[in-house]
């Protein structure tokens, strides 16, 4: 039986990188989208335009739009890589039971029966109780 365990900052870390990169790339849609949809070829237009447009965001400096693209991109693909990362499995093997946190009273399952275990909800060191549940 395979448990996986979701670590919640890198999973809130991979969700913002992957939003900024789907408005990096929204944004890089939206200012081409006139000319794209006149176009009779939408994706080769889109590829000139990104080279030869220039997007200003503070006075002085401007960025080619294709820059936005790579970035939008980049964010992307850094978002899925650590969403992957995120994720610990773990695969239980043997007699699969549940145990409760005489502490937090939350359920939790193992491999085996444990005298003394650190609870995975409150990491306490307690001596769980054995409750019965049916596993599908």
């Amino acid at each position: 039986m395979w448990i996986f365990r979701i670590k919640r900052s890198a999973y809130a870390l991979s969700l913002v990188l992957f939003s900024m990169g789907i408005v990096a790339l929204l944004v890089a849609l939206w200012i081409t989208w006139p000319q794209i949809s006149a176009a009779r070829d939408p994706f080769s237009a889109f590829l000139s335009l990104i080279w030869t447009k220039n997007l200003g965001f503070i006075a002085g400096l401007e960025f080619k739009l294709a820059y936005l693209v790579a970035l939008g991109d980049v964010l992307l693909i850094s978002g899925i890589i650590v969403s992957a990362f995120s994720v610990r499995r773990f695969y239980l093997m043997g007699k699969v039971v549940w145990y409760q946190c005489p502490w937090c009273h939350k359920d939790w399952r193992s491999s085996g029966v444990k005298a003394l275990v650190h609870c995975p909800h409150c990491r306490q060191l307690v001596h769980p109780i054995l409750i019965e549940k049916q596993i599908k």
